[in-house]
C-alpha cells in the first residue's frame, strides 16, 4: 500500500483520495473481514475529514483489529459521534488484535524509515461504546495505538501539530 516518490525516491503511504466521508443515520450488523481492520467501518489512508454520524453499529466481527470501526492508517480530522456501537468483536487465535468497538490506529513504519505516519487527528464524541471485546488483544471498547509518528519527527517542538485523539462525553461501559 506504498508508492516510490518520484521527486525523491522515498517510500510513502498512498492515499486512498477518499475525503469527506460522510456515514451516516446507519444500521451495521454482522458483517465481517478476515483481514485489516473495520467488522461494521473500515477507513483506511486517505480518508481525511471523514464523520461516522448517528450510527447503530452492532454484532460485527473482525479477524483483525477493530469490530465495530477500524481506522487505519493516517486520516486527519476524523469524527466519530453520536453512534450505539454495541457487542462488537475482534478476535484471531493466533495473533493479538484489538479494538473490539473502536480502533484509532496508524500505519507501522514503512522499509527504511523508523516511524509510521501516525493515524491523524480524530474526535470520538458522545457515542454509547457497550459490549464490545477484544478476545485476544486490548481495547474492549476502544484502543488507539500509533496515534504519533512522523508528525513528531517533523514538528518536534510544536506539540500543537502533533495528531492527537480527543473523547468526549462517551459512555464505555461493558
Amino acid at each position: 500500500p506504498y508508492m516510490i516518490n518520484e521527486a525523491n525516491g522515498t517510500r510513502e503511504y498512498q492515499s486512498g483520495f477518499n475525503d469527506n466521508i460522510l456515514i451516516h443515520s446507519n444500521h451495521i450488523s454482522q458483517n465481517s473481514t478476515l483481514s485489516g481492520g473495520g467488522g461494521g467501518i473500515a477507513l483506511y489512508p486517505g480518508s481525511d475529514s471523514y464523520q461516522v454520524i448517528w450510527n447503530f453499529i452492532c454484532g460485527n466481527m473482525s479477524f483483525g483489529d477493530g469490530g465495530g470501526i477500524g481506522h487505519m492508517g493516517l486520516s486527519d480530522n476524523g469524527l466519530i459521534a453520536h453512534n450505539t456501537i454495541l457487542f462488537n468483536q475482534s478476535f484471531n487465535q493466533g495473533i493479538s488484535v484489538s479494538g473490539g468497538g473502536i480502533i484509532i490506529s496508524g500505519s507501522a513504519a514503512l522499509p527504511g524509515q523508523l516511524l509510521g505516519s501516525g493515524s491523524g487527528s480524530v474526535k470520538i464524541v458522545s457515542n454509547l461504546v457497550q459490549g464490545n471485546l477484544a478476545g485476544a488483544g486490548d481495547g474492549g471498547g476502544i484502543r488507539a495505538a500509533g496515534v504519533n509518528g512522523q508528525d513528531v519527527e517533523r514538528y518536534s517542538n510544536q506539540p500543537r501539530n502533533w495528531h492527537s485523539v480527543d473523547m468526549f462525553n462517551n459512555m464505555i461501559v461493558n
